[in-house]
């Protein structure tokens, strides 16, 4: 800002302190003389610094109130600029809000554009009458009685809005009954009983429903294949083995079905062959089941199911590969092939203890946005499941292949020669011999084996803390196991340089 006063200031403090100066030097106090009546006088010629006195303090005086005016001036100056700025301030904050308003409401629209294909079978039905025209005038309704349907020849009466029905906030699920899902949530977010609910729409959809849990009994899941029940880890395997068999075998009846692949998933409906596999408490089995058996089931679950309808429901206590059965290397193939659905759990008043909050979180297959949804209102625990049950589903039948229209001569005779060409190759393929661990009988040391065999090599401590507090043996029923490996020479001790540790390494060849 330029300043009008200060030239006149310091003209003025110029001025003043050049008559000032003026007054006090020396020539002024030079004596003078002069003549009167004959005599000659001289006297002091003082009065000459009375006039340039007066004229510097005038100017001092005028320059100091200048100054005080300039200071006025410029308090002025800096709260109108200070106005000035707080006002452009709020404008601009004004017009931003409205911009970040204006590009929300963009961005939301955009984003149920871009997501509404893929959000489509995931949303509740809605009624046709949704999406009649605006323009179109409507019928008011009255508050006379009306019957629900109208005589016949005489047109429809409008529906009121008290009427018309309620939309159903947990259709979602219906989504989990021929899709590879995943259900995850902490201790009392109520996983138990909304993996029993689906259970129920499974069995009611006509599903051929197995259980796969260690922990439960079966007195709890009345009209469900129960396996593993009382911690049979081996059944459980043995089931996954089969599992895995048969969506080879779907796979080969579908190539040699002719059918399309709608036709053939509409048989295997028709025929009740839809199996359901629910895999309750998976954080543990990776330390129970034999080998990889868990890591194939899991992949081979969530990617080669959905087309032979072996749709598999996972329940565990994350979504983390470690609670999913300690599955390696799978985390783009769960985000991508996972129907994901999280339950949040609340703080019960007065208990203080999770319960169910009746609100989670789903997540479709291969997106990362997480919706809210509602769970179902379950008022009691689910235990019998054979009032939604037909007869041929109460009982696991052998898996047929539909029947495929007849073929013509030359491709019977084609279909023929392949047979015998492939039965001649596979007796010309070597018998593989089975390895020592798998010719052990079964026991505790051969249980060992196939936990050494595949962590590679561990802390004889972590075997005995893990594995041996599992199978309720102390430290020297542990040890006496781990001589035994060594003399049958399938494991080896070491001493790393970094550790004063014991550990041990599988060697077996």
């Amino acid at each position: 800002m330029k300043d009008p006063y200060l030239p006149q200031i310091l003209g003025l403090l110029a001025a003043g302190m050049t008559s000032t100066a003026l007054a006090v030097s020396g020539y002024l106090h030079q004596p003078e003389t002069f003549r009167f009546l004959g005599t000659q006088l001289t006297y002091q010629a003082a009065y000459r610094k009375i006039p340039l006195s007066l004229m510097g303090t005038g100017l001092c005086a005028s320059a100091w109130l200048l100054t005080q005016t300039r200071r006025d001036y410029r308090r002025q100056y800096e709260e109108w600029e200070r106005q000035t700025l707080l006002k452009q301030g709020q404008l601009q904050a004004i017009a931003h809000h409205a911009e970040l308003e204006g590009y929300q409401q963009v961005a939301q629209l955009q984003a149920a554009e871009r997501l509404y294909p893929q959000m489509a079978p995931y949303l509740s039905d809605v009624q046709e009458a949704d999406y009649q025209d605006v323009s179109a005038p409507q019928p008011q309704a009255t508050s006379q009685p009306q019957s629900e349907t109208a005589a016949p020849g005489q047109p429809a009466m409008p529906v009121t809005p008290a009427s018309a029905p309620t939309a159903d906030t947990t259709a979602y699920l219906q989504n989990f009954l021929e899709y590879p899902g995943l259900l995850f949530g902490g201790m009392g977010a109520g996983k138990s009983w909304t993996a029993r609910y689906l259970v129920m729409e499974k069995v009611r959809a006509g599903h051929q429903v197995i259980l796969l849990d260690p922990h439960a009994a079966n007195h709890e899941w009345k009209g469900i294949r129960h396996i593993g029940a009382g911690m049979d880890y081996r059944a459980i395997a043995e089931f996954l083995q089969w599992y895995l068999d048969e969506i080879e075998r779907r796979y080969q009846e579908f190539n040699r079905s002719g059918l399309t692949e709608e036709d053939w998933q509409q048989s295997l409906r028709q025929q009740q062959r839809i199996t359901s596999v629910v895999s309750e408490e998976m954080t543990n089995w990776a330390d129970r089941l034999p080998g990889d058996i868990g890591s194939k089931f899991f992949k081979s679950a969530m990617s080669d199911s959905r087309k032979v309808l072996m749709p598999p429901l996972f329940v565990a206590h994350d979504r983390t590969l470690s609670a999913l059965g300690d599955a390696k290397g799978i985390a783009r193939l769960r985000d991508a092939a996972l129907l994901e659905l999280e339950l949040i759990p609340t703080i019960h008043p007065t208990t203080r203890k999770p319960i169910s909050s009746g609100k989670g979180k789903l997540k479709l297959p291969g997106h990362a946005e997480w919706l809210a949804v509602e769970l179902p209102q379950i008022e009691r625990k689910i235990t019998d499941f054979t009032l939604w049950s037909s007869p041929q589903s109460q009982t696991f039948q052998p898996l047929t292949p539909p029947q495929a229209p007849p073929l013509d001569f030359r491709t019977q005779v084609n279909s023929w020669l392949q047979d015998c060409w492939q039965a001649d190759a596979s007796q010309l393929e070597p018998k593989e011999t089975p390895s020592q661990v798998e010719a052990m009988p079964a026991g505790n040391l051969k249980s060992l084996a196939l936990y050494l065999r595949k962590k590679g090599s561990i802390a004889v401590r972590d075997v005995r803390q893990n594995w041996g507090r599992n199978q309720g043996l102390n430290g020297e029923q542990v040890q006496a196991l781990l001589l035994e490996l060594i003399a049958l020479h399938l494991i080896e001790t070491f001493s790393p340089l970094n550790s004063k540790a014991e550990w041990v390494r599988w060697s077996e060849t």
